[in-house]
């Protein structure tokens, strides 16, 4: 069944995000987490392009298990791939410290490590994913040159910092099927500026920019591969 038919308290209790237990921003901003409105929206616009799909910075698998009910509800056929360190961040967030932005409590070493891969797996077993995702363990820069070479129709980069997005972007970019969409979940969110930087640094020589879709109040920018 597709995520966007469960019930809130099944959401809840699964701790995925479902539209029914979205709460809209009362004013419109790029801040705050992932909107599974905005996934699903793209996630239907590239239903039809090639490729796999995959979701760096995965935490606690709350985005990364509803693509995998989607694509398995709509009969894509589609691998979904999950890339995260289940560690936090290392020290390559000082670079994002010295940049500053706003403030926030996971902005430091080791943030966001209120997870594990046994964890994830355990809860993408339990709804019978386990042969649609495939979870990389380890940082960016040891997992992306392992994974199967293949190509992508929808990318969700969450992965907060620079070096991270610099990485996923260096990536992923190449092997994005034309039409393909990249999602951005930070760019100008206002405690991570990195994400700015990092986009704005590789698009700059591309013919891609950075574009708006907007859910719920929540503020999300993507690329669309050009062909």
């Amino acid at each position: 069944m597709s995520p966007a038919r469960w019930p809130a308290w099944c959401g809840d209790a699964f701790e995925i995000k479902v539209p029914a237990n979205v709460h809209p921003q009362p004013v419109s901003s790029p801040e705050g987490g992932a909107n599974i409105n905005v996934i699903l929206a793209l996630l239907e616009r590239t239903a039809g392009i090639p490729g796999a799909i995959a979701e760096c910075g995965v935490f606690r698998g709350s985005t990364l298990i509803p693509i995998a009910l989607q694509v398995r509800a709509a009969r894509l056929g589609k691998q979904v791939f999950g890339f995260d360190s289940f560690e936090g961040f290392d020290d390559t967030i000082r670079v994002d410290l010295e940049l500053g932005g706003a403030a926030d409590l996971q902005k430091r070493e080791g943030g966001f490590n209120q997870t594990s891969l046994g964890y994830v797996a355990s809860r993408i077993a339990a709804l019978g994913l386990d042969r649609q995702i495939t979870l990389l363990k380890g940082y960016f820069e040891q997992t992306l040159p392992r994974a199967p070479e293949t190509r992508y129709s929808f990318v969700h980069l969450d992965c907060d910092i620079y070096g991270s997005y610099r990485q996923c972007l260096e990536h992923f970019y190449p092997r994005m099927t034309a039409g393909g969409i990249i999602l951005f979940d930070e760019y100008n969110d206002p405690p991570w500026p990195g994400c700015n930087k990092a986009i704005d640094e590789f698009l700059s020589d591309r013919p891609e920019r950075p574009v708006l879709i907007e859910r719920d109040g929540y503020q999300k920018y993507y690329i669309e591969k050009a062909g």
